[in-house]
Protein backbone atom coordinates (compact mmCIF):
# COMPACT_ATOMS: atom_id res chain seq x y z
CA UNK A 1 0.00 0.00 0.00
CA UNK A 2 1.38 3.42 -0.93
CA UNK A 3 -0.02 6.66 0.39
CA UNK A 4 0.34 9.59 -2.01
CA UNK A 5 0.10 13.28 -1.46
CA UNK A 6 0.47 15.67 -4.37
CA UNK A 7 0.11 19.35 -4.89
CA UNK A 8 0.24 21.26 -8.13
CA UNK A 9 0.71 24.99 -8.32
CA UNK A 10 0.02 27.32 -11.21
CA UNK A 11 1.31 25.80 -14.44
CA UNK A 12 4.02 23.18 -14.31
CA UNK A 13 6.43 25.30 -12.29
CA UNK A 14 5.26 23.97 -8.96
CA UNK A 15 4.67 20.30 -8.28
CA UNK A 16 5.34 18.46 -5.03
CA UNK A 17 4.63 14.73 -4.98
CA UNK A 18 5.27 12.64 -1.89
CA UNK A 19 4.50 8.94 -1.55
CA UNK A 20 4.93 6.74 1.49
CA UNK A 21 5.22 2.97 1.45
CA UNK A 22 5.05 1.08 4.73
CA UNK A 23 7.07 -2.10 4.11
CA UNK A 24 7.34 -4.32 7.17
CA UNK A 25 7.41 -1.35 9.50
CA UNK A 26 6.43 -3.43 12.52
CA UNK A 27 3.73 -2.72 15.05
CA UNK A 28 4.01 1.08 15.18
CA UNK A 29 0.73 2.87 14.54
CA UNK A 30 1.72 5.81 12.37
CA UNK A 31 -0.47 8.33 10.61
CA UNK A 32 1.03 8.00 7.15
CA UNK A 33 -1.08 10.85 5.75
CA UNK A 34 0.37 13.23 8.36
CA UNK A 35 3.90 12.12 7.40
CA UNK A 36 3.23 12.87 3.71
CA UNK A 37 1.77 16.30 4.47
CA UNK A 38 4.67 17.11 6.81
CA UNK A 39 7.19 16.09 4.14
CA UNK A 40 5.50 18.40 1.61
CA UNK A 41 5.58 21.24 4.15
CA UNK A 42 9.28 20.60 4.79
CA UNK A 43 10.04 20.67 1.07
CA UNK A 44 8.28 24.03 0.79
CA UNK A 45 10.21 25.35 3.81
CA UNK A 46 13.44 24.37 2.01
CA UNK A 47 12.33 26.39 -1.00
CA UNK A 48 11.67 23.34 -3.15
CA UNK A 49 8.94 23.95 -5.72
CA UNK A 50 9.20 20.76 -7.76
CA UNK A 51 9.89 17.36 -6.25
CA UNK A 52 9.15 13.67 -6.40
CA UNK A 53 9.85 12.09 -3.04
CA UNK A 54 9.33 8.52 -1.91
CA UNK A 55 9.44 7.69 1.79
CA UNK A 56 9.75 4.01 2.64
CA UNK A 57 9.26 2.64 6.16
CA UNK A 58 11.44 -0.41 6.77
CA UNK A 59 11.63 -3.00 9.54
CA UNK A 60 14.86 -3.25 11.54
CA UNK A 61 15.89 -6.32 9.54
CA UNK A 62 15.23 -4.68 6.16
CA UNK A 63 17.00 -1.45 7.20
CA UNK A 64 20.05 -3.38 8.36
CA UNK A 65 20.16 -5.25 5.04
CA UNK A 66 19.83 -2.00 3.05
CA UNK A 67 22.51 -0.29 5.17
CA UNK A 68 24.87 -3.22 4.59
CA UNK A 69 24.18 -3.38 0.84
CA UNK A 70 24.24 0.38 0.15
CA UNK A 71 26.84 1.64 2.62
CA UNK A 72 28.71 -1.44 3.86
CA UNK A 73 27.53 -0.92 7.46
CA UNK A 74 26.23 -4.04 9.22
CA UNK A 75 23.81 -2.41 11.67
CA UNK A 76 20.35 -0.85 11.84
CA UNK A 77 20.32 2.88 11.15
CA UNK A 78 17.61 5.53 11.37
CA UNK A 79 17.56 6.95 7.83
CA UNK A 80 19.19 6.37 4.44
CA UNK A 81 18.63 8.79 1.57
CA UNK A 82 19.16 8.24 -2.13
CA UNK A 83 19.32 11.30 -4.40
CA UNK A 84 17.78 10.48 -7.79
CA UNK A 85 17.52 14.10 -8.90
CA UNK A 86 17.85 15.24 -12.47
CA UNK A 87 15.74 18.23 -13.55
CA UNK A 88 13.70 18.24 -10.31
CA UNK A 89 14.48 17.20 -6.76
CA UNK A 90 13.81 13.49 -6.65
CA UNK A 91 14.78 10.97 -4.04
CA UNK A 92 14.02 8.06 -1.81
CA UNK A 93 14.16 8.31 1.97
CA UNK A 94 14.22 5.02 3.86
CA UNK A 95 13.33 5.34 7.53
CA UNK A 96 13.20 2.79 10.32
CA UNK A 97 10.24 3.18 12.73
CA UNK A 98 11.85 0.67 15.11
CA UNK A 99 14.88 2.92 15.44
CA UNK A 100 12.55 5.92 15.84
CA UNK A 101 10.78 4.12 18.69
CA UNK A 102 14.06 3.37 20.47
CA UNK A 103 15.48 6.88 19.97
CA UNK A 104 12.19 8.55 20.94
CA UNK A 105 12.30 6.74 24.28
CA UNK A 106 15.96 7.72 24.72
CA UNK A 107 15.34 11.42 23.94
CA UNK A 108 11.87 11.73 25.49
CA UNK A 109 10.20 12.56 22.14
CA UNK A 110 7.01 11.20 20.59
CA UNK A 111 7.79 8.43 18.07
CA UNK A 112 6.08 10.24 15.19
CA UNK A 113 8.18 13.38 15.82
CA UNK A 114 11.39 11.32 15.83
CA UNK A 115 10.34 9.69 12.57
CA UNK A 116 9.61 13.13 11.08
CA UNK A 117 13.13 14.16 12.13
CA UNK A 118 14.45 11.36 9.90
CA UNK A 119 12.29 12.60 7.02
CA UNK A 120 13.61 16.14 7.60
CA UNK A 121 17.16 14.78 7.66
CA UNK A 122 16.62 13.04 4.32
CA UNK A 123 15.06 16.13 2.75
CA UNK A 124 18.00 18.23 3.92
CA UNK A 125 20.43 15.79 2.28
CA UNK A 126 18.43 16.03 -0.94
CA UNK A 127 18.57 19.83 -0.63
CA UNK A 128 22.38 19.84 -0.51
CA UNK A 129 23.15 19.62 3.22
CA UNK A 130 25.83 17.28 4.50
CA UNK A 131 26.70 15.97 7.95
CA UNK A 132 30.26 14.72 7.54
CA UNK A 133 31.83 17.09 10.08
CA UNK A 134 30.79 18.15 13.59
CA UNK A 135 30.03 21.66 12.30
CA UNK A 136 27.86 20.28 9.47
CA UNK A 137 26.05 17.92 11.86
CA UNK A 138 25.24 20.83 14.18
CA UNK A 139 23.99 22.96 11.29
CA UNK A 140 21.88 20.07 10.02
CA UNK A 141 20.39 19.51 13.49
CA UNK A 142 19.42 23.19 13.68
CA UNK A 143 17.77 22.93 10.23
CA UNK A 144 15.97 19.73 11.27
CA UNK A 145 14.55 21.58 14.29
CA UNK A 146 13.47 24.46 12.04
CA UNK A 147 11.66 22.08 9.68
CA UNK A 148 10.03 20.21 12.57
CA UNK A 149 8.66 23.48 13.95
CA UNK A 150 6.89 24.05 10.65
CA UNK A 151 5.10 20.71 11.15
CA UNK A 152 3.88 21.33 14.70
Amino acid sequence: MAIKSGEQGAGSRESLHVSLSPKGEGSLALDTHVICIAARDMLKKCGVRRARLSIVLLSDKAMRALNKKALGHDYVTDVITFDLSSDVLEGEIYVCPGEAKRNAALYGEPVERELLRYVAHGILHLSGFDDASDKERLHMRIEEDRLLKSCS
